[in-house]
């Protein structure tokens, strides 16, 4: 069976035409957002090291952001693990 074309379907409008392609977009800005953040978290992944910082509150506050940054890639690994099943 043929499949019909949308922009022949009396049924589709041109404002569902539009409101798909805005989520199209806002999809493809939401990605580009996530990479921009995986590429600016890298870096600061990078710098992790095994010495202690001498002052206790600035290597907490290191770890802290740290686990932050982790957490933040994991979410965005997941989500592309969801929407690619």
């Amino acid at each position: 069976m043929a499949e019909s074309d949308p922009t022949a379907d009396p049924e589709i409008t041109a404002q569902e035409l539009a409101e798909d392609q805005d989520l199209a977009i806002d999809d493809a800005a939401d990605e580009g957002r996530q990479r921009l953040w995986i590429r600016s978290l890298t870096p600061l992944l990078q710098l992790r090291t095994h010495e202690t910082d001498p002052s206790s509150r600035v290597q907490f506050a290191f770890d802290q952001m740290y686990v932050a940054a982790c957490e933040r890639v994991a979410r965005i690994l997941r989500s592309d693990l969801a929407n690619s099943e």
